[in-house]
């Protein structure tokens, strides 16, 4: 299986108010580019294939119309940006990937293509960009760019991916880079070239300010949970993030996702699909029942509902409990919507439930939704049962508490996914790139595709047939 480690250059991600655990380094160690490369080496000797590193614009002030909430609870700030962490890391490791978010609703595309190029040059071929469409109207109030609606912004990140692509895959030959001494020639300026794009959000003229890198085009991340997210992910994506509920019941979600990649002409195995799970790994049942009790303890209920109403952009504090979330559903991310509908189908969710549901600590069960909660051994277990009922590919990993749950991973959780066979104890040498990690020595860059008509994207979304029967 793959296995990647989630984070953010802000204290304790994920989980408000557990910086106050007592083995907690990420409270401080967020700004600390040390604690960012001891970090890198860690991962790196537990073959883990990549640390990947979330980010947001912007502070979430949708709860109760303020930022002093999320202020007051660390949610996602203070932080520093992620993409300045990448070349020092990459500086005192060789083989561990190394992915970022970018946005494509504050970036230039041109900008987004030179960066990246830049990494992959000084990562070695290591370097992946999580897609992102941004979300939060604090941003754009910032200056940061202009606020459009969910499905708006996927119609301009497809363009975005789009100009980002010919930048890196049509600007330079192979060999345009000639550095002929005698000749006084570095680059032959027959062999690289404009790519004179113009289309509804962007007009780019080129050349790309940067030569080939290893991959060219880094790897393509993206974790869309919309119906619009997951077109655009079929469409674009090598490896996918969901966040699903149960093996058994949320395994039709991968079906239909590896449709919808069959759909675009694409193979759906050339898609990784990676669960996004919390992991709480214990060596014993008595030091997870210690560790659940420490959880409740921790947990910052108003921390959590900061950080929720940002995703949903809707102000829980606003509305009666009664009120159907349906009806007052945002612009902002789509995936908690969607994530309850696939928790309780049948259920009317009102915003009580949520504001319980986010808000309320409960202490984690081995089986409960997104958790990797137990012994090794359970934890194990239920990753098995994820890759084979669910027909995922691996694992983004959530570790909690964030200092504790990285050490557990690596000494705990890894060592008994190799005992069992289920994850590398080297790296295959001859897998130079990122790329090739996932897909194997020699693995090219993925052709890009046109976009699907309506039809034929409602048919694959609803049916999520087997491949084959699409193909």
């Amino acid at each position: 299986m793959h296995l990647n480690l989630f984070t953010q250059c802000s204290p304790s991600p994920q989980f408000k108010g557990f910086w106050r655990h007592p083995r907690d380094r990420s409270a401080t160690g967020y700004r600390d580019l040390g604690y960012w490369v001891e970090l890198g080496r860690r991962l790196e000797a537990a073959c883990l294939d990549a640390l990947f590193f979330a980010d947001v614009h912007g502070t979430y002030d949708v709860y109760q119309g303020s930022w002093r909430a999320a202020v007051r609870h660390a949610v996602q700030i203070p932080s520093v940006d992620p993409l300045l962490v990448l070349p020092a890391i990459a500086a005192t490791t060789t083989r561990l990937g190394l992915a970022v978010t970018y946005s494509t609703t504050y970036h230039a595309p041109y900008e987004c293509a030179r960066v990246f190029s830049s990494l992959d040059h000084l990562t070695g071929g290591r370097v992946a960009w999580n897609i992102v469409t941004s979300y939060l109207r604090s941003a754009s109030a910032n200056g940061l760019g202009e606020y459009l609606d969910h499905d708006e912004r996927y119609d301009r990140a497809d363009e975005y991916v789009e100009v980002a692509r010919r930048l890196w895959e049509e600007s330079w030959d192979d060999d345009a880079v000639v550095r002929d001494a005698a000749a006084n020639v570095f680059t032959d300026p027959d062999r690289v070239h404009e790519i004179g794009h113009e289309g509804r959000w962007f007009s780019v003229r080129g050349p790309h300010q940067c030569e080939p890198s290893p991959q060219r085009t880094p790897v393509l991340y993206q974790a869309g949970a919309s119906g619009r997210g997951m077109t655009f992910a079929a469409r674009h994506a090598e490896v996918v993030f969901l966040t699903m509920a149960d093996p058994t019941s949320d395994a039709p979600q991968v079906a239909r996702l590896r449709s919808l990649v069959a759909a675009h002409g694409r193979d759906p195995r050339s898609v990784k699909a990676l669960q996004g799970s919390m992991v709480m790994v214990a060596p014993t049942r008595e030091e997870a029942r210690r560790r659940a009790e420490e959880y409740v303890a921790l947990w910052s209920g108003e921390g959590q509902l900061a950080k929720w109403c940002g995703w949903m952009d809707v102000d829980l504090a606003a509305y009666p409990d009664e009120t159907p979330v349906a009806e007052i559903a945002g612009q902002g991310s789509h995936s908690f919507v969607g994530f309850l509908r696939r928790l309780g189908p049948e259920r009317t969710w009102t915003v009580g439930d949520v504001r319980y549901l986010v808000a309320t600590a409960r202490r984690p069960r081995t089986n409960a939704p997104v958790t990797l909660f137990g012994t090794v051994e359970q934890v194990a277990d239920r990753m098995e049962e994820w890759c084979e009922v669910a027909d995922v590919d691996g694992f983004n990993l959530i570790p909690c508490p964030t200092t504790q749950g990285i050490d557990d991973i690596c000494d705990l959780l890894v060592p008994e996914l190799q005992r069992r066979g289920l994850f590398r104890t080297a790296y295959d040498p001859a897998e130079r790139t990122l790329r090739e990690r996932y897909f194997g020595a020699g693995a090219p860059v993925p052709p890009r595709v046109p976009a699907l008509d309506p039809e034929a994207v409602a048919a694959a979304t609803a049916t999520g047939e087997p491949a084959a029967a699409r193909a």
